[in-house]
């Protein structure tokens, strides 16, 4: 008796522990495929359902909260998609007026915080864009964007989208440490989720790339197929200063960068300026196209794999464009220089 006692115990707590983990997504999209997929980051298919009428229901155990991506087809074919957070509780997935294609999704904290945060900062998008907005309310609303993205994560350090926010939105502002005192901020539980525990990775790494710290080496191939290092661009004795860029073809604020970059060299790479180029393209001819086009005649490597780069691990790169200004004796002296900014920094240093 007392066996059958203990072993019913053990199915009482295991059902209260599968009820406590369990989500359910209840859609309603007007004009739907017959089928719908639940994916993950990896797209890697984690469920699946039939849609009558529009309507669908998917369940499962999210026994730790994970982004996944709801499609109505596996590959192409798809009449609309949306990201959403598997966390406990019931996901709600409905059409969306302002965007056909992207749906509306409530119903746990963490989707309900991703769905206020996107229309707040959609809002003060709208805002900046519309011709009538001064110029000074444009400063403003970039200064409430900001604030924005830091209030609701610390409104949302209990769940998944408080750490997406500090990993994708503020991840590349702060510094290593920064990084690391902001993910100790969020409960134990949550420190172990994939997210934070890669972004920790990453900022220990980060720690070693930041203002202070010595350049890590470099050697890639050049347009030729050359290996080139950083080391001989930072220890060539014309060099005062080399800026570090990542970039890539295919990024658009990297192409924007690209006059700033080019009036800063065109001007102080006779008094010691130096660029050293790294390209995360996959095409090889689209990489040398952008560099040849735009005239960008200083030192380009890439291995031609994207992200997929020991650089960018080494030193942390979580977007681009991204720089590191290095000087003479190989020590790193600014970081993320764009605009203006790279231009007037560099004619501080040179001017000492």
């Amino acid at each position: 008796m007392k066996k059958i006692l203990i072993l019913a115990a053990a199915a009482v707590a295991l059902c209260s522990c599968g009820n406590k983990s369990k989500y359910a997504i209840e859609g309603k999209v007007e004009g739907a495929n017959g089928m719908v997929y639940l994916f993950d980051e990896e797209d890697n298919i984690l469920d699946s359902a039939t849609v009558a009428n529009g309507a669908f229901r998917i369940e499962g155990i999210a026994e730790n909260p994970q982004v996944a991506i709801l499609r109505d087809a596996r590959d192409d074919g798809a009449t609309f998609g949306a990201m959403l957070i598997l966390e406990p509780g019931t996901i709600t997935v409905a059409d969306n007026a302002e965007n056909p294609y992207r749906k509306q999704v409530k119903g746990t904290p963490a989707n309900d915080a991703s769905d206020a945060y996107a229309a707040a900062g959609n809002a003060l998008v709208q805002e900046f864009r519309n011709p009538e907005t001064s110029a000074e309310r444009r400063d403003a609303i970039e200064e409430e964007y900001n604030q924005l993205t830091r209030t609701v994560m610390e409104q949302n350090r209990e769940n998944l989208f408080g750490a997406m926010l500090l990993a994708q939105q503020l991840g590349y502002e702060l510094s290593g440490q920064e990084l690391l005192d902001e993910i100790a901020k969020f409960p134990a539980a949550m420190q172990q989720n994939t997210v934070l525990v890669k972004l920790k990775e990453n900022a220990e790494q980060k720690i070693k790339t930041d203002i202070g710290q010595p350049f890590i080496d470099i050697v890639q191939p050049d347009a030729a197929g050359e290996q080139v290092s950083l080391e001989s661009a930072v220890k060539n004795p014309a060099n005062k200063y080399v800026l570090l860029d990542f970039w890539a073809s295919w990024c658009g604020p990297c192409m924007g960068e690209v006059p700033h970059l080019k009036k800063t060299y065109d001007e102080f790479h006779p008094k010691g300026f130096e660029i050293y180029g790294v390209s995360f393209d996959q095409n090889r001819e689209k990489w040398l196209a952008a560099v040849d086009q735009n005239g960008m005649n200083w030192l380009h490597v890439s291995e031609v794999k994207g992200f997929d780069n020991q650089a960018a691990k080494d030193y942390a790169i979580q977007g681009i464009p991204s720089n590191f200004l290095i000087d003479a004796q190989g020590t790193i002296v600014a970081k993320n220089l764009r605009g203006e900014t790279l231009y007037e920094k560099v004619s501080e240093l040179l001017a000492q």
